[in-house]
Formats: structure tokens, sequence, C-alpha cells
């Protein structure tokens, strides 16, 4: 496993936050905007593979790890406002841009602020529409007003007052997954034990944004190049109705199918892992993109 210690650490102040970066690599800039509960520790193996063709910068969410959280209630608006600020302090003209599940959502909302400044969009099984979640209605409508619920002040305190407590985390966490459908694969107990009140509260905007999220689509397709790597079997998203949505945004999708019946992987990424499963695949995409 690839240490830490071989990736840079670094604190950006910005004007909406104070961010916490992971860097690696020397090529043409990547930004990877994070996943749910996602902190710097568990992306060191896929920083550093795609270090091997860029520099990446992967960040903390504010509010999430050690990134401060906005002044104001979150949004991904704000997380793309965000990333403005990070690429403007670095002066950092053209970048490339990824990202993971939520993730996705953000990349979209980055790219619509940014799209002029982006030579390419890399999804790995991204959340673009609600449409695409697979709950029940019965479900989507309890999983909002839990949520709902959560945003009062009190609850929430009440609420990680049990998350905190190693005997009733387990409880909890069997409900988030029974009203979630959470996968089985995705291990969040050790997060739950201690996570914070401001990661709770983006948490919920994430939920609400997941469950709601309907991109308009653009008037003319984005000639911006987008590769496509998900499950045909992901059992969180529908695979077809998300690859509809990133062929309605791009003129280019190039689609890598897997068949990995899990939307998360059951465990963790490795350098060499990944190496060995997607180097020639990301090597295939980026030479096709100098060429084009």
């Amino acid at each position: 496993m690839v240490s830490i210690d071989e990736c840079k650490l670094l604190f950006y102040d910005l004007p909406l936050c104070r961010l916490h970066v992971l860097e690696a690599g020397s090529g043409p800039p990547l930004v990877i905007v994070p996943a749910t509960i996602s902190e710097c520790k568990d992306w060191v193996a896929l920083v550093r593979f795609m270090a091997q063709w860029f520099h990446v910068y992967f960040f903390e969410l504010p509010g999430h790890g050690e990134s401060t959280p906005f002044r104001q209630p979150f949004s991904t608006g704000l997380v793309a406002e965000t990333v403005e600020q990070l690429v403007d302090l670095l002066s950092i003209q053209r970048f490339n841009l990824m990202g993971f599940s939520f993730g996705g959502i953000l990349a979209i909302k980055t790219f619509q602020r940014l799209k002029d400044r982006v030579d390419s969009v890399l999804l790995i099984a991204p959340c673009l529409t609600r449409r695409a979640v697979t709950l029940s209605r019965f479900r989507t409508r309890l999983v909002l007003a839990v949520n709902w619920f959560l945003r009062r002040p009190r609850i929430r305190k009440a609420f990680l007052r049990l998350l905190h407590n190693p005997r009733t985390v387990s409880l909890v966490f069997r409900f988030l997954r029974l009203i979630g459908r959470i996968e089985s694969t995705i291990e969040l107990r050790p997060k739950l034990l201690t996570i914070s009140e401001s990661t709770l509260e983006v948490l919920g905007c994430q939920i609400n944004e997941i469950l709601t999220v309907e991109f308009p689509q653009p008037e003319a397709k984005h000639a911006t190049p987008c590769f496509l790597a998900m499950s045909v079997n992901d059992p969180v998203l529908d695979f077809e109705t998300t690859l509809n949505v990133a062929e309605s945004h791009f003129e280019t999708v190039e689609v890598f199918r897997t068949s990995e019946p899990y939307h998360q992987p059951p465990d963790p990424f490795t350098y060499e892992g990944l190496n060995r499963e997607y180097y020639e695949t990301v090597e295939k995409f980026l030479k096709r993109q100098g060429s084009s």
C-alpha cells in the first residue's frame, strides 16, 4: 500500500474556507472532487495512480476532515466556487476534472461553472440524476423525511450521541442501511463513531441533493471529452440512466463497462490493484484525447 507520506498534504486558505488538499504528480492538473464522507487518507492509492499522468489535487469537502466548513449553509454550488478559487490561487488556467459517486454531481456543477477551462471530465460510477438512484419511491420519501428531521439542531445532536456510542452505532447503521439500501461492502461504522456535527450536516445536504438532483440539458452538447467508468450491475445507480444523462451533455462519451455487483469496492483501492486493472484503460483514453 502506498504511504500517504509519498504525497503532499497542504492547506489552502480560500475566501470560502480553508481547504485540506492531497497532492501528487507533476503532469497536467487534475482536480478530483470528493465523494460522500471522503478523507484524504482514503484516496491516497487513487491519487498516486492518477499522478502517473497528472498533477493531482484531491480535497476534503468543506466541513469534512480538516477542511473548515463554509460560513453559510453547504451547497454543491459553493463547492464548485471553491474549486474555482483553488485553481485561481494556484494559477491553473486549464485542468481536468474527476468525480466518483456523489462527486459526479460536484463534477457537473464545477464543469457548468468552469467549462471553458476544463480539458476532460472523468466520471466513475457517478450520480448524475435522481432518476438513476435505485431506491423505491417509498424509501426515497422516508430518507428525505429522516433527513429533514436531522436538520433540526437538537435532533442532530441527539443523533450524534447515538453515533458516537459504540453500543448504539451498529443499531443506527443497520437502520440507515435498511432505509437507504447502503451496501454491506461500505464500512461506515468507524467513520460514524467519530463523525462531527459539521460533517453530518454536510452529509444531510448531500443526501438531499442525490435524491433531488436533475441537471437541465444543455442547448448544445459540450465538446469536452468525457470518460465514464461504471458497472452495469451497480446496485445503487442505474447504469443506462446514468449513461443517457452523460450522453445528453457531452458529444463524446467513452464508456468503460464493468460487471462488479457493487457500487463501491468491498476492499479499499490499492495502487498495485489500480495499475493491474485500469492502467491500460486510462492510458488508451488519454492517448486518444492527445491525438484528437
